[in-house]
């Protein structure tokens, strides 16, 4: 778990950093979020700013991702993710500081040794473009996803009705198919939005265009393939808990990787497009970007607009909506941690179980279960925990809990810490349960109590 969670934490590191040293390469006159013409951009100020960014970012991030080796001695794994948690916090927020610093420099390099732009703070839309035909893919490249993640449904609604784990089954397949849908839905975004309009140049305009909504729609049709085959995966891997892992983990690093190549892909051409751009007339909404950054516009009713640069998209945070998006979306990234805390106190609280004259009584943070002894069918000790793979609950390490589906016993009701056996599986009319205790001595106390009748 903790070399997984390395390798998610290593996949959130390298995207941003790439993306911000790139940041320093001219693309549509925009150099650290800030327009700028032709001749400003080969000055020798300008590099310097551009340099300083690079050593600064350089630091950053190797000390960010040097930390997370340091951390790999601490045995609890939920220590471990909540510490890994606040290190995303960072990771995501850190890198930015030194391009806000150089960024805010640029301006004022900027306001003094350039002209104002001819057409500053002017929202700009190419009519002749508009009025051209929009190339969309044939609909046929969604279908092959759309049937791959519909596959495990009909499946499992055909022969695993009766199977205790249905509803988690159903539930598991039902959100991968409702991604593809999704991913289906957002590559016809990009058709919506406005043109790439740099100068007057009407021809650049179409090609700046051409070179987002192509790599935009190579993206998702990609997305909503790789989301079918990770569906299709998931149900021919129903019982491998480290089959399960390792496509999971190889999902979001090719889902990472294609995202890079497409992100970059759309940079270059639009570097390459727009280097002799920027030598009359120019467009220049820097006052409408934060920091370069953030999309604030009260005059612009549209909610998502276009990156600046790239093919990506991002919200008008003078929308309400975009308000409502963006504090949702930092209360989140700041409750993180949070769920670190609540899995810190999950591993660290012992289980106990308590059995008297007519129950047995198993608790941990609460009550999971309060079993008549009159109702429990069968017990049995196991010595060593079979396979299992997560339906529902809390998979770490040292602590398992919730619905997960055993090998030879179906689906159980677990509460248990994998490292201390021997574990008890009970079985009732309703659930089969298997629990554990911190005391070895403990549990085949118990065991010993209901079975000598």
């Amino acid at each position: 778990m903790k070399y997984f969670l390395l390798a998610v934490l290593y996949l959130c590191l390298i995207p941003v950093y790439f993306m911000l040293r790139n940041e320093t390469k001219p693309k549509k006159n925009i150099i650290l979020g800030v327009t700028l013409p032709f001749e400003a951009r080969q000055d020798a100020a300008v590099q310097a700013i551009c340099d300083q960014f690079l050593r600064q970012l350089n630091l950053v991030v190797l000390i960010l991702a040097l930390l997370p080796l340091a951390l790999l001695p601490i045995k609890r794994t939920s220590v471990f993710l909540t510490v890994c948690l606040v290190w995303i916090i960072a990771a995501v927020i850190v890198p930015y500081i030194p391009y806000v610093q150089c960024h805010k420099r640029l301006r004022a390099y900027k306001q003094q040794a350039c002209a104002p732009a001819e057409r500053k703070g002017e929202t700009l839309v190419d009519l002749r473009l508009a009025a051209l035909p929009k190339k969309v893919v044939s609909p046929l490249w969604f279908l092959p996803p759309l049937v791959m993640a519909l596959v495990p449904i009909l499946h499992t609604l055909a022969t695993a009705q009766r199977d205790a784990s249905f509803p988690w089954m159903l539930f598991g397949y039902g959100i991968n198919f409702l991604m593809v849908l999704l991913f289906t839905g957002l590559y016809r975004l990009i058709n919506r939005q406005r043109a790439e309009v740099v100068d007057e140049n009407t021809a650049l305009t179409a090609a700046l265009t051409h070179v987002r909504r192509y790599q935009w729609g190579r993206a998702w049709i990609a997305f909503t393939w790789l989301t079918g085959l990770f569906s299709l995966g998931f149900w021919l891997l129903l019982d491998s808990s480290i089959g399960i892992l390792l496509l999971s983990l190889g999902y979001v690093g090719i889902l990472v990787i294609v995202c890079i190549r497409t992100e970059f892909a759309a940079r270059r051409a639009q570097e390459s497009l727009t280097a002799e751009s920027g030598q009359g007339f120019f467009a220049d909404d820097d006052c409408y970007w934060i920091y370069g950054l953030i999309y604030y516009n009260p005059n612009d009713k549209h909610l998502s607009v276009n990156n600046r640069v790239g093919m990506g998209m991002t919200f008008n945070f003078a929308h309400w909506a975009g308000k409502l998006i963006l504090g949702i979306s930092v209360l989140l990234l700041l409750a993180m941690p949070f769920f670190g805390v609540w899995m810190i106190r999950l591993e660290t609280t012992p289980i106990t179980l308590t059995l008297n004259e007519n129950e047995l009584v198993a608790t941990h943070t609460k009550e999971l279960c309060r079993l008549e002894r009159a109702e429990i069918r069968s017990a049995a000790l196991l010595e060593a925990l079979p396979d299992v793979v997560k339906l529902s609950g809390t998979g770490i390490d040292t602590f398992l809990q919730g619905k997960f589906r055993l090998e030879g016993y179906g689906v159980c009701e677990l509460c248990l810490n994998p490292e201390a056996p021997p574990f008890l599986l009970l079985e009732t009319a309703e659930k089969t349960w298997l629990l554990g205790t911190e005391s070895e001595a403990e549990a085949r106390a118990i065991y010993a109590e209901l079975t000598e009748n």
